[in-house]
């Protein structure tokens, strides 16, 4: 018996899985919804905690968003430079980073659902 794309297909119901879909996606976005905002805080965390810690690498006693992401990304190994971060600043470093991929993914996420979610649609829409 050979595989057949159409009858495997034909067997699928489009409507149930346009359910599990589209419920899928409220959870993820509802995480992202969520996640965003705890990276943001996480973030001007990590700033002020440069700021406070290691003032001659920030220059400023109040960092912006944009200043302390560019912070963010220039630790390397628990350093910057040859300067290597307080306990406090290894920690807001870690959970800033850590919020940042877990954001990114589930936007990623978000954007794989919408794409499967028009594919189903599609499919479903023929049947």
């Amino acid at each position: 018996m050979a595989f057949s794309p159409e009858a495997s297909m034909e067997s699928i119901d489009w409507s149930a899985m346009n359910t599990v879909i589209s419920a899928i996606f409220l959870v993820v976005l509802l995480a992202m919804v969520l996640v965003y905002p705890m990276y943001f805080i996480a973030l001007s965390s990590f700033g002020k905690i440069m700021a406070r810690d290691h003032a001659d690498l920030v220059g400023r006693q109040r960092p912006s968003l944009n200043e302390s992401y560019g912070l963010l990304g220039k630790v390397k190994a628990g350093h910057i430079g040859d300067a290597p971060l307080s306990p406090d600043a290894a920690r807001a470093h870690t959970s800033a980073r850590r919020l940042l991929y877990v954001g990114m993914s589930l936007f990623m996420a978000v954007l794989f659902i919408g794409l499967a979610d028009a594919m189903v649609s599609k499919h479903g829409a023929g049947a």
